[in-house]
Order: structure tokens, then sequence, then C-alpha cells
């Protein structure tokens, strides 16, 4: 090989080398951090600007909420409950949103169509999911047995977890 070929490739390597180094820093950033930090206050900003925050720091998340049509403009919902709590330290964080942010009441040991008619009542979402999967066809016929985001928490919507007996 000539020198000037020994030049080509030792700088060829080096190129690649870079960009291997680039293409891995590029994915760490992109993916988040595995490292955990500091989880900001986000409750009560719109769902886009908590996300900017979330991602200033380096956190993933995920929004919980939106209707039945999802979150599609995200400027038109607001963080109502986080979790973790601000200050915690996390790798990732749930958002709850929702277009009006209401107070969430405690319907654990609540039959499911009482507990679903409260939470209506004050302009929130219910939904339900059988703890063991199974359908739930009849409402009365199921209690909750948790829920989330937590009572006293700000949210627009309620995820109920339901059985025949919790």
């Amino acid at each position: 090989m000539t020198e000037s070929q020994d030049r080509w490739s030792a700088g060829l390597e080096t190129a690649v080398v870079v960009a291997v180094g680039l293409a891995v820093l590029v994915g760490a950033v992109a993916c988040g951090s595995t490292r955990p930090r500091n989880v900001p206050d986000v409750t009560g900003r719109r769902l886009d600007l908590a996300e900017n925050a979330l991602d200033a720091r380096r956190l993933r998340y995920r929004a919980v909420g939106g209707g039945e049509l999802g979150i599609a403009i995200r400027s038109h919902w607001t963080v109502c409950a986080q979790n973790p709590r601000p200050g915690k330290a996390a790798i990732s964080v749930t958002l709850f949103v929702g277009r009006t942010c209401r107070t969430v009441p405690d319907v654990v040991g609540e039959p499911l169509d009482l507990a679903e008619e409260e939470i209506e009542a004050l302009g929130l979402k219910a939904s339900e999911q059988s703890v063991e999967g199974d359908p739930v066809l009849v409402d009365q016929l199921w209690v909750v047995c948790s829920q989330s985001p937590a009572p006293g928490t700000r949210a627009g919507a309620v995820d109920l977890h339901v059985a025949y007996d919790c």
C-alpha cells in the first residue's frame, strides 16, 4: 500500500469511528436518560410545555387521558396530575391530562355504575378495566378495586380497575 492509501484508510477509519460515536450519542439522547433525574412540577401546565420541560431534563414521559380520540393537539390539554411527584428522582414520568382538571373522588369499594355516575357528574371521564381481563358487560355486577389517579388529585379522566369481588 502506498503512503497516500495508508492516510486515506486511516482517515476513513477515523470518520467511521466518529460517525458511530455520533450515532450512539444521538440514540442515547433520543431515548432519554437511563439515569434518574429530579422531576419538575409540570402540574397545571399545557401538555406541550410540560413535555418540553421534561425533554430539557432528559426524562421520559407518557401522557394518559385525552378522551376517545386521543391527544391530537398537545397544546389543547392540561397536565392535571403527574407520577412521580415533583422533586422525586425518576427515569420516566406519567402525565395525567384533561381539558379541564377536577379533583378525583374516592370510589374504591363502590359498585361500578355508581362510581361512574359520581365521576362523570364532576365532568371527569371514567373508563373501566377488569382486574382479570374479563369484559365488563353489566356495570352493576362489578366493584371498583382500585383507581388511577389517586383520590384527591386533579385529573381529567379516571381509570377504574374492577372485579366481581375485590
